[in-house]
């Protein structure tokens, strides 16, 4: 009968070694940098085809609008001499000058600009929150009749500035902002249902 042979490893029994502690100099007791905080707001992307941004862009526009009739007001201004501060030329002055009343004319075409332009912009941006291509076109429809309305105004060859009257379908694209901004604002306030309710009352009575 042979004699059973057991090997045993030499390091059976043995402790594993614990890996090598880092040297004191290597040791970094600073605390980490702290992270920069930022002020700015989230990266926001606003692409061509949002209709939101016709509205935004509708709305550059008439201030584009006004810079070009502010220029313009400054060449008739420089071509009939009349001196700062005065706004207008007086009646006798536009009578014995044909450049003064055209001055006249061009500065009154700013300025009714600019007495209509704010409720424009309000009319546009709230009729935009629900209707925002329709707006964007109302808006720039606008424009362009401010523009045909100045043009008209100035024409050497209308007696008292009638060539505004060629642009009389300006006011229309403004009452259309206006329905739709009230239309707009009170389907924001949930009063929508009330007053459609109310007049479909009204009418079955």
């Amino acid at each position: 009968m042979s004699a059973l042979t057991i090997t045993v490893p030499q390091n059976y029994g043995s402790v594993p070694s614990s890996p090598p502690l880092p040297s004191p100099s290597t040791l970094s007791l600073s605390p980490p940098p702290p992270t920069p905080l930022s002020i700015l707001p989230p990266k926001t992307s606003l692409t061509p085809y949002n209709p939101l941004s016709y509205v935004l862009l509708s709305a550059t526009m008439s201030s584009c609008v006004s810079y070009w009739l502010a220029m313009q007001v400054g060449r008739y201004r420089r071509i009939a001499k009349v001196p700062y501060p005065n706004a207008y030329a007086t009646a006798q002055e536009m009578k014995d000058d044909r450049n003064k009343y055209l001055f006249n004319c061009a500065q009154r075409s700013h300025m009714s600009f600019l007495e209509h332009q704010p409720q424009l912009l309000l009319h546009l941006l709230i009729s935009g929150l629900k209707y925002p291509t329709f707006s964007a076109a109302m808006g720039l429809l606008w424009c362009l009749g401010r523009i045909h309305y100045a043009i008209g105004y100035v024409d050497p060859q209308a007696k008292d500035g009638e060539g505004r009257r060629r642009a009389r379908y300006v006011t229309l694209p403004q009452l259309a902002l206006l329905g739709g901004s009230l239309v707009s604002a009170v389907g924001l306030t949930g009063l929508g249902g009330v007053v459609g309710g109310w007049v479909e009352g009204l009418v079955g009575k």
